[in-house]
């Protein structure tokens, strides 16, 4: 499998049609079919159902390109960020479970960034990550800083993992799992907040994900979570930008799982039911450095603001 096939199989994909794609790539169209046809066969799954009106996605195929683009993107960023580092002379990264984590303290040290960093330019990256992705940003120094959260029963994974890695952890603070829905959903007329853990998985389920996951429906999950899930929602959004599922949550019957109550009032009229008084509802957070090195001078001053901002929650 090579880089060129995923981009031919991506490609086609987004041109649900193979001459249209060699014409983009600049390539005959026999050397994308060849291509497409001897990669399903070394994998053995069928990508594309290929008829006389043209192309279409299998199943298989739908999967498989969700991780092919990811690939691709990852290529893409690595390109990116050397072409950036002739630009820019100081890089400074975080990489977060939740983007409220990454928005919210990076707006507190506006005055210090705006106009450049010690009168250097800087190139600042903001990721939305899962847990294991923030984890091993950091350990191979692809993040200066990572923010994490898992259920309080399962704390002690964060101090074997970084063990293992070479991490240092420090606790931030804790939360309550909630789901979150607009102010007038129907679902809160009952008043009841069992009622509503009992049946919110009825409605559309929005999850918001950088990759898909395909049956995982939160970050780090516990027990009421599986509960609410027993049987599968029947209506799974995912997106990959935690904006665009809030919008939707504001104007549907929609829902996602929030690992705090809301926190944005202006600019949402939402309402939070946090999940059962259970450890396993509660969520530990930590910020996440690599042991024994020399840190970026924004990192602490990030910190700073993080450390403020759960002292609010």
């Amino acid at each position: 499998m090579t880089f060129l096939q995923l981009t031919f199989a991506v490609e086609v994909a987004k041109n649900t049609s193979i001459n249209k794609a060699a014409e983009q790539l600049y390539t005959s169209q026999s050397n994308v079919s060849n291509s497409i046809k001897a990669l399903e066969d070394e994998l053995g799954i069928k990508i594309f159902d290929r008829t006389k009106k043209g192309i279409s996605i299998t199943e298989t195929g739908r999967e498989f390109l969700s991780y092919a683009q990811e690939i691709l993107d990852k290529m893409d960023f690595v390109e990116d960020l050397y072409k950036k580092s002739r630009l820019h002379q100081e890089y400074f990264s975080v990489s977060s479970m939740r983007s409220y984590f990454l928005s919210s303290p990076i707006t507190k040290l506006w005055s210090e960034i705006e106009h450049g960093y010690n009168g250097n330019h800087i190139y600042i990256r903001l990721k939305k990550q899962s847990f294991n992705a923030v984890m091993e940003d950091v350990q191979h120094g692809h993040s200066d800083l990572g923010v994490v959260f898992l259920t309080k029963t399962h704390h002690q994974r964060v101090q074997r993992l970084c063990s293992v890695k070479g991490l240092e952890y420090h606790e931030l603070g804790e939360s309550h799992i909630s789901l979150v829905m607009r102010d007038d959903h129907p679902i809160l007329d009952s008043g009841d907040a069992q009622e509503c853990r009992e049946h919110i998985a009825e409605y559309p389920y929005l999850v918001a994900e950088s990759t898909e996951s395909f049956g995982r429906f939160y970050d780090d999950s516990s027990p009421s979570i599986h509960r609410l899930f027993e049987e599968p929602p029947k209506c799974v959004i995912s997106i990959n930008d935690s904006a665009g599922s809030q919008d939707i949550v504001a104007q549907s019957n929609s829902f996602f799982i929030s690992s705090t109550v809301w926190q944005h009032p202006q600019h949402y009229h939402f309402t939070s039911i946090p999940l059962a008084e259970d450890e396993n509802n509660i969520l530990m957070h930590y910020y996440i450095l690599r042991k024994g090195e020399q840190h970026h001078p924004l990192t602490e001053l990030y910190i700073d603001e993080l450390k403020k901002m759960f002292g609010n929650l």
